[in-house]
């Protein structure tokens, strides 16, 4: 009872620790934490019925038939000053370029005719020339500046640089609940590599498309604000939004932790504390439609496909595009997820992880936890899986639904895997418990057996008055043995370290039966006549029965088995001329094989009133002689092997005084 109120104390305490050291976890997660939530998160997103586009954003296609149509890429500047303009007449709200000129045009024929002044050294004529062939940067710029554009540019987070680009800060102000902004709360970059000055000004609109997978290679989340010198500066797919549907009242919520979230308007876009946006993606490769750009050049497109939308201008050829790996397709090319970002924030759906989900995670790592250790002390471990299995699939289910029609992301893991921990340790705790409460009542069991077979010793010992001496010895001879012939062949299917420890704690009673032998012949100090012998011999049948006894109270496979072999078989020889019943090779137990060279030779070396001790070496020579004849010959091997253990033994027991023992034979 005590021990059962311990453990109702102590299971639900360290149960209760184990979920508070998960809540730790949720809230400082470990990269293979944050790893295995991504690959959860995939599958659901596979898993759950997608949403569908919302029919604003389009991108124009770079793609191979139109390179073959109209040439290798790079296009000269004015061929893309003209794609522009047909995308801008053909109706669209916004055109984002998903592409970068940071360099002069070669391709314009002011600056190629001076290259082949210098290098051929022959002149150019570029008299009757158009205009926008001679300087194709000033022909894009004023393209640029005639209709809604953003460029894009790359931050480079390796080296300062960049000092001369002309960029669009985000229009945004910053409310944070600290003191200062968190310079934890944005990514940070110190350089850049940006659009020529002169086509920057035109476009008066910019946005960055650096797009940094988590560390499993993974797009899942799209930075839609970085820091660069002290300013904050928006992605392509913000700015081209913001082209689109102004930027008034913007605020971007910096919390304790980082920023929270970006407000534009009335609609707040969810972000995690990097500025991160957590893409809510609706398909894989070409779920936004495709218009190839040499169809828009050729006005073979149809206008309506671009009419009211949010173009972007990117790529798919091979060689040319970015190829990125989402939880929804292994190679998406880089414009599609900027269409995705873009359609996240027009619907005002990218997946979120508000605070009050953390504040259910941990609920739901704790509440579960706690309850199952309480539930572990009271009952069975089977009643914990019963419990463990359903409330597992309940918060998978939630988890699961969360995502798909609210657009909410809980990881699952950890209240899973805090079950199962919790489970696993309490009911391993438990088995341990348990295994020291039958280790304990094991060693008392063994306690009373062994009082049980001294007390039996000792009763014979008080018939023929024997010191003791020859009690010790022989256990100990006959667990030598068993030592060395627990890996014969012939040996290792019955001895095993618990047998052996048996037949050293039962070998004292082999000679219990002497105890009904007559006095007159058990303590008779000279040699046996036939008759007396006879009636000695009965001393094993003597002991088997009163072993036999004590078995019918404890059952056929008790301990008291082993004894009654031992004190009933050994003095049956291997030649088949032993008593009681003649048994013959094989036929002898083990038990009775073993204590037989055991108890011979102690009888050889002790002295008697009617013969002197014999030496060592001699009672080796007399085994060795009767080996397949008295004893196992298996068993004279493993004698011979440790006979100087046993002449070790007999002296560590010698007996003082003369044993009375009566002759083993006539």
């Amino acid at each position: 009872m005590r021990t059962l109120g311990l453990r109702a104390l102590t299971t639900p305490i360290a149960g209760t620790l184990l979920a508070i050291i998960m809540v730790g976890l949720c809230i400082w997660p470990p990269n293979l934490l944050v790893f295995l939530d991504g690959k959860v998160f995939d599958s659901f997103l596979k898993g759950s019925s997608l949403r569908p586009v919302s029919g604003s954003v389009a991108i124009v296609d770079l793609d191979e038939a139109s390179i073959a149509a109209h040439g290798q890429w790079p296009w000269p500047r004015y061929r893309v000053a003209l794609l522009l303009g047909k995308i801008r007449d053909a109706g669209a709200v916004v055109v984002g370029l998903d592409m970068l000129f940071s360099e002069p045009d070669r391709t314009s024929l002011a600056s190629l005719s001076g290259e082949i002044r210098r290098d051929l050294g022959a002149n150019l004529s570029l008299q009757g020339l158009p205009g926008e062939a001679l300087n194709t940067d000033e022909t894009l710029a004023a393209a640029l500046a005639g209709g809604p554009f953003v460029l894009g540019y790359q931050f480079d987070f390796d080296a300062p640089r960049g000092g001369n680009c002309v960029l669009h800060p985000l229009p945004a102000a910053v409310r944070s609940q600290g003191e200062s902004e968190s310079p934890e709360s944005f990514f940070t970059a110190p350089g850049v590599v940006c659009n020529l000055p002169v086509l920057a000004k035109a476009a008066g609109a910019s946005g960055f498309f650096n797009v940094t997978p988590d560390a499993d290679g993974v797009v899942r989340r799209v930075p839609l604000v970085i820091r660069h010198g002290g300013r904050h500066y928006p992605s392509l797919a913000l700015a081209a939004y913001l082209r689109a549907h102004g930027g008034g009242n913007m605020v971007l919520e910096i919390g304790p932790e980082g920023t929270e979230a970006m407000r534009i308007g009335g609609k707040t876009i969810p972000l995690d504390r990097r500025a991160n946006l957590l893409v809510n993606y609706r398909g894989g490769r070409r779920t936004f439609p495709h218009v190839p750009a040499g169809a828009v050049l050729d006005g073979t497109a149809d206008p309506s496909s671009l009419r009211g939308k949010i173009v972007l201008l990117g790529t798919t050829a091979a060689g040319l595009h970015e190829m990125r790996t989402t939880p929804l397709e292994s190679a998406q090319p880089g414009v599609e997820i900027h269409a995705t970002v873009i359609d996240n924030l027009i619907a005002g759906d990218p997946v979120s992880h508000p605070r009050w989900s953390r504040g259910l995670l941990v609920l739901l790592v704790l509440v579960p936890g706690i309850l199952l250790s309480v539930l572990l002390a009271r009952a069975r471990a089977v009643w914990g899986l019963a419990a463990i299995v359903p409330s597992a699939a309940a918060i998978w289910t939630l988890s699961w639904w969360l995502l798909s029609h609210r657009q909410v992301y809980l990881p699952p893991l950890m209240p899973i895997a805090t079950l199962g921990l919790v489970f696993t340790v309490l009911t391993s705790l438990r088995y341990i418990d348990t295994e020291r409460e039958v280790r304990e009542r094991t060693r008392r069991l063994a306690l009373t057996q062994d009082a049980i077979i001294q007390s039996l010793a000792a009763l014979a010992e008080t018939r023929h008055h024997e010191t003791g001496g020859h009690i010790q010895r022989t256990r100990h001879y006959i667990r030598a043995l068993a030592v060395r012939l627990k890996d014969h062949p012939g040996y290792r299917h019955y001895l095993d370290d618990a047998t052996i420890d048996l037949l050293f704690r039962l070998a004292p009673l082999h000679d219990i039966g002497k105890v009904g032998v007559p006095d007159q012949i058990l303590l008779k100090p000279a040699r046996l006549t036939m008759e007396e012998y006879g009636e000695m011999k009965k001393h094993t049948l003597y002991g088997s029965e009163t072993i036999r006894l004590a078995r019918n109270f404890l059952g056929e496979d008790s301990f008291l088995q082993v004894a009654d072999e031992i004190a009933l078989n050994h003095h049956e020889r291997w030649d088949g001329s032993g008593y009681p019943r003649g048994l013959r090779g094989i036929e002898i137990p083990i038990p009775g094989r073993l204590m037989a060279v055991a108890d011979s030779y102690d009888a050889i070396i002790s002295p008697r009133l009617y013969k002197p001790a014999i030496s060592h070496k001699e009672a080796i020579r007399l085994i060795r002689n009767l080996r397949g004849v008295y004893f196992d010959p298996d068993a004279v091997d493993a004698f011979m092997e440790v006979c100087d253990e046993f002449e070790e033994i007999a002296s560590r027991f010698a007996s003082v005084g003369v044993e009375p023992e009566p002759p083993k034979e006539v």
